[in-house]
């Protein structure tokens, strides 16, 4: 497998964003973008995307990760992050993969919260098939999740010492040690994935099995190995997010269907 992949910036000014592509071996007509999960879970699966993405791209799909504004590598403030700013991020993502590769078909992966932000975006026909991994279903919950993880956290922190703060103070804004802006409070706690038909894309899902919050109408669940890197919603969290035998042979399975779903 080939690890390959050019970073490059979108856009330019106040709004460019990170991105890597993963070219394919040949020409292929249907590629994927990857939204991100938020938050703390970014910086902890970068290498687990990073190795997806090229597993991804091995099966002969491009595939493009990039930064969130406000988030990773890209331009901008933690506190500009919002379900506005990600379907902008989004559609210029979207752009980027088509006019480097010229495919004429688009598959979004969805990491965790992302999945939250999609419902708008992909009612107005960006994309052609969506792919849910693991997705965060029910925003408030999680939202409360978040907040009662980071006074636990905030808990257990080392006391302050002369010459500097190691505690903030509660009221920082942030959430898990990131900003969170209250527009992006409020748009979390609004958002609930129930139902996974969104304008003509179809929607799939990579999800453990025995989960009881999945969204109505996805077209295919794809069963996640029981031993694939957890997310959690406090410090359990997996430490190191690697691909293990049994979620590279998945994702050569979701490889496969997704260019077979394309060329049906």
């Amino acid at each position: 497998m080939s690890i390959d992949w050019e970073p490059f910036w979108i856009a330019s000014g106040p709004r460019r964003l990170y991105a890597a592509l993963h070219p394919a071996p040949g020409a292929s007509s249907v590629g994927i973008v990857m939204a991100p999960p938020l938050l703390h879970e970014l910086p902890r699966t970068r290498r687990f995307l990073t190795e997806i993405a090229a597993e991804l791209a091995a099966t002969g799909m491009p595939c493009l990760r990039f930064d969130y504004h406000g988030t990773g590598d890209s331009s901008g403030e933690g506190e500009e992050l919002d379900f506005s700013s990600i379907n902008t991020d989004l559609t210029l993502a979207a752009s980027a993969l088509h006019e480097r590769t010229g495919i004429s078909r688009l598959c979004v992966l969805a990491w965790r919260g992302s999945a939250l932000a999609l419902h708008g975006w992909a009612g107005r026909a960006h994309a052609d098939l969506i792919v849910l991994w693991e997705p965060v279903t029910d925003g408030d919950a999680w939202l409360r999740q978040l907040t009662e993880a980071d006074t636990r956290e905030r808990t257990v922190r080392p006391p302050s010492r002369p010459g500097g703060a190691r505690v903030a103070a509660a009221d920082d804004g942030d959430l898990m040690g990131f900003p969170v802006s209250a527009r992006l409070r409020t748009d979390l706690a609004e958002a609930r994935v129930e139902s996974a038909r969104w304008g003509r894309a179809r929607s799939w899902a990579v999800m453990r099995a025995g989960i009881d919050e999945t969204p109505r109408g996805l077209d295919r669940i794809l069963p996640l190995p029981d031993n694939a890197p957890a997310f959690t919603i406090d410090a359990a969290m997996d430490a190191t997010f690697f691909l293990t035998p049994t979620v590279r042979e998945l994702v050569a399975r979701l490889g496969t269907a997704v260019l077979t779903d394309a060329a049906a």
